[in-house]
């Protein structure tokens, strides 16, 4: 029955290869687990900056915090935390075996920077709050957070524990600095300049490689850049002009699209969102405050004020714009910017965007109370995006954005009288956190990768294998099979697997043998279940029997075998993880074309009655369930198959021949022969001689002596049988 079910996953197996060929259907292929650790998004740096005497330098205090949920960092990587530890893996570091992987991040800092008071919180459950290890090398400052030493099951259940609150799980650093600029120019350069973060977690997927120091496995985390300084020049007489960068990005929905490219409908309606991250106009508002410290209550006038944002979003040959206005929608300005102009060019939309009454706008406090009244993330929107006819499935469509914009404003000092010509030109830049999935360390242009899917092909069949129950060689087939009281069995379960490798290459031979390595397995979820059930008077005997498989060459393993009652269920699957039909195909093709399993310890109860028939009965089912995609174009099916056991014509049961569908063997104990040794009886009278009066007592006698031997043998002929049954 075991084998039967073992011969009818490897039906299945192969019937899903075979179909994998025969299908070829177009699918989307699965993106890889993302290999970077998302970080830059937790690091913020804050500060304020002042003046020293006589205007001749100025001093900035800034504080570099980081705040990381590392069950969101992890997040993209949870795959394969949970396939190391349910292969039992242990998270060898780079110090070597057994020694424990930690994750390591610095913060670079520009020169001339004085660093503080460094301190260290953690609430991540897997880090080991005594083993956070930091070290000042110059400018830069070096974290190890060690995880707890445990393997990664440890690792990933209190990953999983976090997971469901991270924000109440991380890691706290705060770093506070301060750096003086004695000229102007210094101050510019400082006020330019920023602060880099970035790390990595490396560990060795064994013992053995971390032993030789070989095949170390990193994930690098995303870079963070925060700002250095900020209004450092402010306390030098000066006009300034700036120009930066401001980050940006295009969604669909609240998707970035930064770990995998995304995937629409072939039909669908798409709506593209810029988004612009203003907050750094904000800052320079509160720059040019800090210019005239102190002087704001009394006065700050402002003129000449000129704001304009120009953005644009560029559809890819393939896509169009279903409208020829495509409908425009400004988000987060709450009322402070407007748009002033849309127009479609081609297949690019562009938008002009403005301050809102800026010509009634005289003093800083109105401009401040106008911007800051702005979120910090400025959303437009450009509805009515959709494929072309002439769009394929499965090729990657990049939508462009651009933007780039002024703030000029010229700001008096009514108090001192002093003066700045404000002039703020930027230009946007990707946001790291953002960043393309196709070419996620580009940040130079703003851009959102996506293509259509069309909906796989499923295939989904069920058939039959046959199989058979056997003791030894014996079929039971054309006769109950006879056995002794006492005789322990080892019952075997066999499938016939031939019709599956012949079917496997008349499929192939069909559609000319296409390179078996050409076509990818992915998801392959195999499940192969047999039992065998004894009747209420026999046994397994104590404890759950073994189970062996012959005949799978490897190629296939009892993974589980549990008993209840007087059934035992085999639990059999692929001894491997396949990821392409070639390797499938060879191996299958290895199996021998019986496959057999063993089960031992079967015998006779005391409850069994001697020439009584018993059947012994067997089950087997499965399914297989697997992406198949042809590489060369894309094509997959997905596969569903389900297979059940079907009594072999030859090896049918003696009591009922022409049912072939269950799978039985029925067997039965002859009585056993015990030799009887006979009583030597006195030497007989002589019959027909006449007996004399006298001697009848004797005759008696003799007549009671057999009659007692003759009911002795009877009664214990009986008691024998009484044992028997």
């Amino acid at each position: 029955m075991k084998a039967k079910r073992l011969s009818k996953k490897l039906h299945a197996l192969i019937v899903v290869a075979a179909m994998i060929v025969a299908q070829l259907a177009a699918v989307l292929p699965t993106s890889a687990a993302s290999n970077v650790l998302p970080v830059a998004q937790y690091v913020t740096q804050v500060g304020s900056s002042t003046g020293g005497a006589g205007g001749n330098s100025s001093t900035y205090n800034g504080t570099v915090k980081l705040k990381i949920p590392m069950s969101k960092v992890l997040e993209p990587n949870e795959t394969e935390m949970a396939n190391a530890a349910a292969n039992g893996l242990y998270p060898h570091g780079r110090e070597g075996k057994n020694r424990i992987a930690y994750i390591e991040y610095n913060v670079t800092f520009p020169e001339d920077v004085n660093l503080g008071n460094i301190s260290v919180a953690n609430s991540v459950s897997y880090i080991n709050s005594n083993r956070i290890v930091k070290t000042v090398n110059g400018r830069t400052v070096n974290f190890k957070m060690y995880l707890n030493d445990v393997n990664w099951q440890g690792i990933y259940n209190a990953y999983l524990a976090d997971k469901a609150n991270p924000n109440a799980h991380t890691v706290d650093i705060s770093i506070p600095y301060s750096v003086t600029a004695n000229d102007k120019a210094s101050a510019a350069r400082m006020e330019g300049e920023r602060i880099v973060g970035k790390g990595d977690f490396s560990f060795y997927p064994s013992g053995f490689l971390a032993l030789i120091g070989s095949g170390l496995e990193t994930y690098n985390t995303d870079v963070a850049s925060v700002g250095f300084t900020s209004n450092l020049t402010q306390y030098f007489p000066q006009d300034l002009t700036t120009t930066g960068d401001l980050e940006g990005d295009i969604l669909v929905g609240n998707e970035t699209e930064h770990n995998t490219v995304y995937v629409a409908e072939k039909d669908d309606t798409i709506d593209f969102t810029g988004n612009l991250n203003v907050k750094p106009i904000k800052d320079e508002l509160t720059r040019l405050e800090n210019q005239f410290n102190g002087a704001v209550a009394a006065g700050i006038n402002v003129e000449s004020i000129d704001t304009t944002f120009n953005a644009s979003i560029e559809l890819p040959s393939g896509m169009k714009f279903k409208d020829a206005s495509p409908t425009v929608q400004l988000l987060g300005a709450n009322g402070k910017f407007e748009i002033t102009n849309s127009s479609l060019n081609g297949n690019k939309v562009d938008v002009t965007i403005k301050l809102k009454n800026s010509n009634n706008i005289r003093t800083y406090n109105e401009l401040k109370s106008a911007v800051s009244a702005v979120d910090d993330n400025l959303k437009v929107v450009v509805k009515g995006a959709q494929f072309t006819s002439a769009a394929t499935a499965d090729t990657n469509y990049t939508v462009i954005g651009k933007v780039s914009g002024s703030f000029k404003a010229k700001a008096t000092n009514t108090v001192s009288n002093k003066v700045i010509n404000f002039n703020y030109a930027w230009n946007g830049k990707q946001s790291a956190a953002g960043s393309d999935a196709t070419n996620p360390s580009d940040l130079s242009r703003i851009s959102f990768t996506l293509k259509y899917k069309q909906a796989p092909t499923v295939v989904t069949d069920v058939r039959d294998l046959e199989g058979d129950i056997l003791i030894g060689n014996e079929t039971e087939h054309n006769q109950v099979y006879v056995t002794g009281r006492n005789d322990t069995h080892e019952v075997t379960g066999l499938l016939k697997v031939k019709p599956v490798k012949d079917q496997m290459t008349q499929i192939e031979n069909h559609y000319s043998n296409p390179i078996a390595n050409q076509i990818s397995l992915d998801g392959v979820d195999t499940t192969f279940t047999a039992s065998l059930e004894l009747p209420n008077e026999m046994t397994f005997g104590s404890g759950t029997p073994s189970a062996t498989l012959e005949g799978g060459n490897n190629v296939f393993k009892i993974t589980d075998v549990t008993r209840t009652g007087n059934k035992v269920v085999v639990t059999i699957k692929l001894a491997k993880t396949y990821t392409n039909y070639g390797d499938l195909a060879r191996d299958i093709r290895s199996v021998n074309d019986d496959l057999k399993v063993k089960v031992g310890g079967v015998k006779f109860t005391n409850a069994a009655f001697v020439n009584t028939n018993y059947t012994m009965k067997g089950e087997v089912g499965g399914v297989f369930k697997a992406k198949a995609t042809h590489i060369p174009t894309g094509k997959v099916v997905n596969f569903n198959l389900k297979w059940n056991g079907k009594q072999t014509a030859d090896g049918a049961d003696a009591i009922a021949p022409n049912d072939l569908s269950k799978i039985t063997f029925t067997l039965k104990y002859a009585p056993e022969t015990t030799p009887v040794t006979p009583v030597k009886p006195n030497k007989p009278a002589k019959f027909g001689k006449v007996v004399k009066t006298g001697d009848a007592s004797d005759v008696m006698l003799y007549m009671l002596i057999m009659g007692g031997a003759v009911a002795g043998i009877a009664g214990a002929a009986g008691l024998k049988r009484r044992e028997e049954r």
